[in-house]
């Protein structure tokens, strides 16, 4: 009886202590399964990033069509108005002409009337000299004075050469007349048609030179959309590179999880099979004192399987200099410079401000706010010498970017894991910055080109 219940403690005791595994082993799993989890969202944010840059793409094709398009009808636009110039530029030349002509025939009129004046006098003197000898009735004198029929016809000819050259000179002065009146009003039309015709060329090229300046907005107004869509491009592109840096920093963590999930598993396969041979001993022993009672152990007698070593836990060292660097905390994230709070996280003149300025003179350390892996560490030209650290804390993910630092002041690359309070560089003044500082943020989760998952660093570090 007294075996059964020292076997039947030893088996409860095995069990405890495997029950205890177990729930290391669960707590493992969900660990992994957070990992998992975490990729998988980074996986799903990386298919919308790659999406959204293959829209930009298609946007951008579109409107360096629709430029095209448009510079298009802006060369046509320019030739039609160098055709329409030069049609101008020959109608005023038939203009001139015109005038030019005008002036001729204003000439040839000043010539008219001129014989027109004397022909008005010749007549008058005709007519003057009618009236003073009789009028027509000389005429019948003339041929009843003839001394002969020959000399009838002779006065009879004389008398219609006289006649017809008053009739002459009068259809003639008639003709005259309408001549210049026709020739006047022909010129005149002719420098109205011309005129009439210049103002519709005119017409023509201020409509054309308004279309042409539509059509040059329209290609202004295009390269700025299209400049706009290649800015948000090159973020996403940006963000594309940040989100596949942390998924490579995920796999590494998955990968060090896996291992570290198997190397509990070899420990605790190990510690259930010593536990269960020293189960089996003290049973042994057990059965060995039960038959055998007389023979006991002495106080210095078998003491039993030794308990298995326990690991002992060594904090990791801090690497960097200490002077001038700032206490590490024993918070989520540690304060990350010495130095001033210069500008804090919320609205300010020129936008939002997503990160915390601490600002310091001389050379001041940066170190790592918390345990993690560095997933970018390059240079920007908004960030300057920059740094971002993805870190696993209580089952969440955070990223940290340190901006502005010193130039070739990085002491850390990408995919280097770190540790809280390691020095990574020191404070500068590079990319869009105005004085010595680090401009630094935090995320929950990843970052992105929105700055969607931004916090105040203020309620984080202490």
């Amino acid at each position: 009886m007294k075996q059964r219940s020292i076997v039947t403690y030893t088996l409860a005791g095995i069990i405890g202590f495997g029950s205890s595994f177990a729930y290391i082993g669960d707590a493992s799993a969900s660990k992994l399964s957070d990992l998992q989890n975490e990729q998988n969202e980074i996986v799903n944010k990386r298919s919308n990033v790659n999406e959204s840059i293959e829209k930009k793409n298609n946007q951008i094709n579109k409107l360096e069509s629709e430029k095209s398009g448009l510079e298009l009808q802006v060369e046509k636009l320019e030739r039609d108005i160098t055709a329409t110039n030069d049609k101008i530029g020959q109608k005023e030349k038939q203009i001139a002409d015109t005038k030019a002509e005008i002036e001729k025939l204003k000439a040839e009129i000043e010539e008219l009337k001129l014989k027109i004046e004397k022909r008005d006098e010749l007549l008058k003197e005709r007519a003057r000299n009618i009236q003073q000898n009789g009028g027509s009735v000389n005429y019948i004198d003339v041929f009843l004075g003839s001394e002969s029929f020959g000399d009838f016809i002779d006065r009879f000819s004389a008398v219609s050469t006289i006649v017809s050259a008053d009739r002459e000179i009068m259809e003639e002065q008639q003709r005259d007349k309408d001549k210049l009146e026709e020739n006047k009003i022909k010129v005149e039309q002719k420098l109205a048609d011309l005129n009439n015709m210049l103002k519709e060329l005119e017409e023509l090229k201020a409509g054309l030179d308004s279309q042409k300046a539509q059509k040059a907005e329209a290609v202004k107004q295009l390269e700025a959309e299209k400049q706009h869509a290649e800015t948000e491009k090159l973020s996403l592109e940006e963000e594309e590179r940040i989100l596949s840096a942390q998924n490579a920093a995920i796999q590494e963590a998955i990968k060090a999880e896996n291992a570290r999930i198997e190397q509990e598993r070899k420990e605790r396969e190990a510690a259930e099979a010593a536990a269960a041979a020293a189960a089996a001993k003290q049973a042994e022993q057990a059965q060995q004192s039960q038959q055998a009672p007389q023979s006991r152990p002495s106080a210095g007698g078998s003491k039993g399987a030794p308990a298995a070593p326990k690991k002992q836990y060594s904090p990791p060292s801090n690497s960097g200099p200490s002077v001038g660097a700032p206490p590490v905390s024993s918070g989520m994230f540690t304060r990350p410079a010495a130095g001033s709070f210069s500008s804090g996280y919320g609205p300010r003149s020129g936008g939002f401000h997503y990160g915390l300025d601490i600002a310091a003179g001389g050379t001041v350390p940066i170190v790592a706010a918390a345990d993690g892996i560095v997933i970018r560490s390059e240079f920007s030209s908004s960030y300057g010498e920059v740094i971002y650290i993805t870190h696993r804390i209580n089952g969440q993910t955070y990223t940290t970017v340190y901006a502005h630092m010193r130039k070739g002041s990085r002491t850390v690359g990408s995919g280097q894991a770190v540790k809280k309070g390691q020095v990574i560089g020191s404070m500068g003044n590079t990319g869009q910055s105005f004085g010595q500082h680090l401009h630094f943020e935090i995320h929950v989760g990843g970052w992105n080109g929105a700055k969607s998952n931004a916090v105040n660093p203020r309620q984080y570090i202490n």
